[in-house]
């Protein structure tokens, strides 16, 4: 079944009109997190889950709903008692582009999309905090943000240049993640970097295809292909201890096609870069850039990058970070303080280097298959472990 024709069907035999949905029910979070992972959308298109969250945020009687302000992306708006301060708490709303593995009865109804990162969970996770904000009202102003595009590194930055956080004056902002290989239900943080700051891009090298005979008659850009390989092998220093910690991984490579009788004219290799701070990229991608632009001069070719899914590093503000800790005490959950940052990127960081705030990771077994990969499925024990932890965090005092 493609996802244009389910849409069709499930908004004619299963969604209710939102103005006649009964008020204040409880919700099933788990089922909500299967229905999730049947239904998954890639980053930019996740118009049937924003849909199906609104209706479940409606159901629990929240009525302060904004959406408009950055693709799909979704803020529930809770008042607190005090409206001292304001609190946000962040999880993703899209999926990957990768067909899923698994065979159990809430699988994937998409072929060749999944949620191989848990932001189903995540999405999940926070529409039990969100009931259980609206069973114990909270002290705070509390924003729930379903975030748009996390995936691709774009949904935080249209959502901060959107203007929409303008009218709040944000004390601290919160999100997880959950973390396979870790202990399950631990909850992981350290103060400081949290996740590096990650960039991709794509090189494409121009020159003139000719006859395979003739090759002086062309410009083919095999020999700066070749150089600007070896060129970003030199920069790999994957040694997490290390101040110099820059990862460089090959993703894509073309050149030419498979006609033996004309030489290549054109190539095209694209690659993701991670380091520590967004400084630090900064100034690789100037060496990056000076490297391209004197090779294509001496190769006589010309060239154009394209720098995408741009991911800055997390900070965690020593004081959320702080605040991470009592709530994971207060919840009663076992806390290991990491020694290194992780090695993925997360668009939360683009929050972090704005508002103080902190994001953690709630481990999901040593056994659990690693985040992106075809077996992959977010463990449900988490759902109910990440909403105390937020439910804790809303009630910190400054």
């Amino acid at each position: 079944m493609n996802y244009l024709t389910f849409l069709g069907l499930f908004n004619s035999f299963c969604f209710l009109p939102l103005q006649n949905q009964t008020s204040n029910s409880m919700i099933d979070s788990i089922k909500i997190r299967h229905t999730l992972h049947a239904h998954p959308e890639l980053s930019r298109h996740e118009v049937w889950t924003s849909t199906f969250i609104i209706q479940q945020l409606r159901s629990l009687g929240i009525i302060k709903i904004h959406t408009g302000f950055s693709q799909h992306s979704i803020i529930a708006e809770i008042d607190g008692s005090k409206e001292d301060l304001t609190l946000l708490f962040r999880c993703e709303l899209d999926a990957l582009p990768i067909q899923e593995s698994n065979t159990f009865d809430y699988k994937s109804s998409f072929a060749g999309v999944s949620h191989k990162c848990g932001h189903d969970g995540h999405s999940a996770t926070m529409l039990d905090f969100a009931q259980k904000l609206m069973l114990n009202p909270p002290l705070h102003r509390i924003l729930l943000f379903f975030q748009s595009a996390e995936e691709i590194g774009e949904g935080a930055k249209l959502a901060i240049e959107s203007g929409f956080f303008k009218q709040f004056s944000i004390d601290y902002v919160f999100a997880y993640h959950n973390l396979p290989s870790f202990p399950l239900g631990s909850v992981l943080c350290k103060a400081g970097v949290f996740t590096p700051s990650v960039e991709s891009f794509c090189l494409t090298l121009i020159g003139k295809n000719c006859h395979a005979s003739q090759p002086s008659n062309g410009i083919n850009p095999a020999n700066a292909l070749a150089d600007f390989i070896k060129f970003m092998g030199q920069f790999h220093q994957p040694d997490k201890t290390q101040a110099g910690y820059f990862v460089v991984t090959p993703i894509h490579v073309n050149m030419g096609e498979k006609s033996y009788g004309i030489a290549a004219g054109e190539a095209e290799i694209g690659y993701t870069i991670r380091t520590w701070s967004k400084a630090v990229l900064e100034q690789h991608k100037q060496q990056i850039v000076e490297f391209i632009d004197k090779t294509c001069q001496i190769e006589q070719l010309t060239y154009q990058i394209d720098w995408l899914e741009s991911f800055v590093s997390n900070n965690n503000h020593a004081l959320a970070y702080q605040h991470v800790c009592l709530a994971a005490a207060q919840s009663n959950v076992a806390f290991i303080e990491l020694q290194q940052p992780l090695d993925f990127g997360e668009d939360f960081g683009l929050f972090t280097s704005i508002y103080k705030g902190a994001m953690f990771g709630i481990g999901a077994g040593e056994n659990c298959p690693a985040l992106h990969t075809t077996d992959y499925d977010f463990p449900d024990e988490l759902i109910k472990i990440g909403s105390e932890l937020f439910y804790q965090l809303s009630q910190i005092s400054e």
